[in-house]
């Protein structure tokens, strides 16, 4: 595996973890949540994409 698919999963794990904390502590209906977890949305498909 490249350092730039090293370096997406590595996005991936953090957006996760943060899209999670923030729904535990603000609720998943929360526009910060949303927002991250469209990001996720956008990396995996990424990822997706190049595998």
């Amino acid at each position: 595996m490249n350092t730039s698919m090293n370096y997406l999963l590595s996005d991936i794990e953090k957006t996760r973890v943060e899209m999670i904390d923030l729904a535990q502590q603000y609720g998943y209906s929360n526009p910060n949540v949303v927002q991250c977890s469209q990001k996720l949305d956008l990396l995996l498909n990424v990822y997706e994409k190049n595998s």
